[in-house]
């Protein structure tokens, strides 16, 4: 009996260690495919003199309107954090613009920079720490990201789309007041905004419409909260809203912005920055604003 206990024993660790050999053969293998695995973010590129460590990279995966862009300094590599004052620019073909309201040193990428490059400049936050100098990062261009781009290829295809959103809480309005549900309804003519449930009474307060013209309707980006946005539908008329999702939102502004590139030549530009767009739809556009490709200004904020 003791025999084939020994026997038994021996068996057991001779299969141990062939699994603890197998486990060591395969350590190199693991540690050669996680080093060949792509971090999950880009590095875009800088220039300026500084005493500090300085980086810009792009999280999220892709050159995407759905990444999010982060300026970064250290005392040295490994260091100390660097606290940054920043601006932040998009370069529409040559022409670098400033982008508002953004001083932090993070910017959430959206609609409005398909197409284009985004550029951060970078100084120390406190001048008195014993760091100095001015960087720039820049990065792009930027485009949709796949399931947006086919959404987007069908709303246009469709000649139109109808999304929910949500009106956004004002500044000064008291917490715990109601938002009114909407829908907003995406045509080749126009724009159609409907309220849903019983938030408003009559008929005329209920529905908004515009038509496409030179000035209306346009959407304007929050340029921190991921799913706020303007809808302006006239010069009296403003609607402040939440989409359900950072994508949606987007796709929203783009299907509003193509539809009304198409009606009016003058908003052209616009178009061409949407990237993945349908051929045939690229091409009427292309020929009905092509006197006009610069009228960017009009339509995009």
């Amino acid at each position: 009996m003791q025999t084939l206990k020994d026997l038994t024993s021996s068996l057991h660790d001779s299969a141990s260690l062939q699994r603890l050999r197998e486990n060591l053969n395969e350590l190199p293998k693991r540690w050669l495919a996680r080093a060949e695995q792509p971090e999950d973010y880009l590095l875009g590129s800088v220039r300026g003199e500084c005493n500090y460590h300085f980086k810009f990279r792009l999280e999220g995966g892709g050159y995407f309107q759905t990444g999010v862009l982060v300026a970064s300094a250290e005392t040295s590599p490994g260091g100390l954090p660097v606290p940054l004052r920043c601006r932040w620019k998009r370069k529409i073909g040559d022409l670098p613009v400033e982008i508002p309201g953004v001083t932090s040193n993070m910017y959430q990428i959206s609609a409005d920079d398909v197409g284009t490059d985004i550029s951060v400049e970078a100084q120390p936050a406190d001048a008195d720490d014993g760091h100095h100098g001015t960087v720039i990062g820049e990065i792009g261009p930027f485009e949709l990201d796949p399931a947006t781009r086919r959404s987007l290829d069908n709303a246009l295809g469709l000649g139109g789309s109808r999304f929910a959103v949500m009106q956004s809480k004002l500044p000064g309005e008291t917490p715990g007041s109601t938002r009114q549900d909407l829908a907003i309804q995406v045509s080749a003519e126009g724009v159609r905004v409907t309220a849903i449930g019983s938030g408003y009474q009559s008929r005329e307060n209920r529905e908004v419409y515009a038509e496409y013209s030179s000035e209306y309707p346009k959407v304007i980006i929050h340029p921190l909260d991921t799913t706020k946005f303007q809808l302006v539908m006239s010069e009296v008329k403003t609607f402040h809203l939440m989409a359900l999702t950072r994508t949606a939102r987007d796709l929203i502004a783009l299907t509003i912005r193509c539809f009304h590139a198409k009606k009016c030549p003058g908003t052209f530009f616009v178009h061409r920055r949407v990237a993945g767009l349908s051929e045939n739809f690229r091409k009427q556009a292309y020929q009905a604003g092509r006197a006009a490709m610069l009228g960017f200004r009009s339509t995009a904020m």
